[in-house]
C-alpha cells in the first residue's frame, strides 16, 4: 500500500492488511471504513458539515440513504413549527413572513433610537456645564440608564460645543454595575481632553475597565454604588490632561 502511494491519516490505526481506495488520479489512501462498490447503492446524499480535524485534513459528515429521508421530515416539522411560531399560513408563506417581522422589528428598532433620543434630550436638561479653563465639563449620574442612552447623551452634549467634555453614568440596580459614557468635542481633544483615558480611569474606581478613541468612549463598573464617587473625579482628571 505504501508502494502506491495511499495516504495513512496520522492519529488512525492501520491493521497489517489494509484497504487501499483510490478516486481517480485525484486520491489514494489507506482506510479501514465502509465502502460501496457503486455509489449509486448510497441512494440520497446531503452533507451537513464540514470542518477541520488537523492541519490540511478536512472531515465531511452527511447522512444518506432513509437516514436523510429522517432528517427531511425532521426539517419539515421544524418549519413547520417556525410557520405557527411567526403566524404563517404555511411553510410555503415563511419566507415572505419572515421578511415582514425583519421589517417590523427595525422599524420597531427605529422608533425606540427615537424614542431613546428624546428621553436623552428630557434627561439632559437638568445637567449644567461647568468651565475649566479652555473646556465645558457636563456631568451626571443616572438609575437605570442603559449604555446606549448614556453615548447618545454624550454625543447630544457634544454636538452642542466643540470645546464640551461629557461624562456621564448609568447604573443597573438589577446587577448592581455600572457604565460609563464619556465624549468630547474637537476643541476639547485639541486641549488635551481624551475619553477613552477618562472612562478608564473613572472605572477603575468602580472596580471596572474601559476605554476608546479622544472624542467617545465607553467603560464599565462592576460596583454601582461608586457610581457617582466616579464621576466626581472626572473633573480632577480632565484637568490632568488640559496643556
Amino acid at each position: 500500500a505504501k508502494k502506491l502511494g495511499a495516504m495513512a491519516l496520522f492519529g488512525e490505526k492501520y491493521g497489517d492488511i489494509v484497504r487501499v481506495v483510490r478516486a481517480g488520479d485525484f486520491s489514494t489512501e489507506l482506510c479501514g471504513g465502509t465502502h460501496v462498490d457503486n455509489t449509486g447503492k448510497i441512494g440520497l446524499f446531503k452533507i451537513i458539515s464540514e470542518s477541520s480535524v488537523a492541519a490540511g485534513v478536512r472531515r465531511i459528515e452527511a447522512v444518506t440513504g432513509n437516514n436523510l429521508l429522517t432528517l427531511m421530515n425532521l426539517h419539515r416539522r421544524m418549519l413547520q413549527n417556525v410557520a405557527a411560531s411567526l403566524k404563517a399560513g404555511s411553510v410555503d408563506d415563511l419566507e415572505s413572513k419572515a421578511m415582514q417581522v425583519v421589517k417590523e422589528m427595525r422599524d420597531n428598532a427605529k422608533e425606540i433610537e427615537s424614542m431613546q433620543e428624546k428621553l436623552a434630550e428630557m434627561r439632559l436638561s437638568s445637567i449644567s456645564a461647568k468651565e475649566i479653563g479652555p473646556i465645558r465639563l457636563a456631568t451626571a449620574v443616572f438609575e437605570n440608564a442603559a449604555p446606549d442612552t448614556i453615548r447618545k447623551m454624550c454625543d447630544i452634549l457634544k454636538s452642542k460645543s466643540t470645546n464640551m467634555v461629557a461624562v456621564i453614568a448609568g447604573t443597573n440596580a438589577e446587577k448592581g454595575t455600572v457604565n460609563f459614557a464619556a465624549a468630547c468635542g474637537k476643541d476639547a481633544v485639541s486641549a488635551g481632553a481624551h475619553a477613552g483615558n477618562i472612562v478608564k480611569q473613572i472605572s477603575q474606581i468602580a472596580g471596572g475597565n474601559g476605554g476608546g478613541r479622544p472624542d467617545s468612549a465607553m467603560a464599565g463598573g462592576k460596583d454601582a454604588s461608586k457610581a457617582a464617587a466616579a464621576v466626581e473625579q472626572a473633573e480632577s482628571i480632565v484637568s490632568s490632561m488640559l496643556k
